[in-house]
Formats: structure tokens, sequence, C-alpha cells
């Protein structure tokens, strides 16, 4: 499973990159084997309880990456990941890579 925000930043990368077409095409490749997880309202609300109880602790995590761990958090999927700022949010499983 692949959240929709982490489609995005994969494919901004591959465009990004000096190897555009390859790295899109690779992209395209995995993006095709996985489900991707798209947002939805249920989504915004995990989304908005996540923001709050991470501003109430002071510890704000890029929103991409909010994003990101609302969809795992409301699809109760572990997120595959070396960024530890994850650890802060209530109910997301980070495994690392």
């Amino acid at each position: 499973m692949l959240p929709v925000p982490v489609v995005g930043e994969l494919r901004y990368g591959a465009l990004n990159s000096r190897r555009s077409a390859e790295n899109l095409a690779e992209v395209e490749r995995l993006v095709s084997r996985c489900r991707v997880l798209d947002i939805t309202a249920a989504t915004a609300d995990v989304y908005a309880r996540l923001r709050l109880g991470l501003k109430e602790k002071g510890k704000p995590i890029p929103e991409n990456d909010l994003w990101i761990a609302a969809l795992c958090v409301e699809h109760e999927v572990p997120l595959v990941t070396l960024d530890g700022h994850f650890d802060v949010i209530k109910g997301l499983e980070r495994r690392a890579v």
C-alpha cells in the first residue's frame, strides 16, 4: 500500500532527477503493483486529530508527512521509514527500512 502523498513525492523525485524518464517509469512500475490509499473525509478527520495532538505536544511534522501518517493510522498499516519524527504520532506503527 502506498499513501497518495508518497506517490506524489516519488513522482516529483523522478521528474526532478537527471534520468527522469527512466526513474518515472520505475515509479510507475512500483505504483502499478500497489494499492494507493486515497485521501477521504475520514482521512481528513484523522489528520485533524493528529495535527492537534502534535500541536499540543509542541512537535509538528511536515505537512505531507502528516497526511501520510493519517492514511496509515486510518488504514491501520505500518509506515516504513527512517524518519524518526513519526514516532511521536499516537497510533502509528513505524518500521525502519
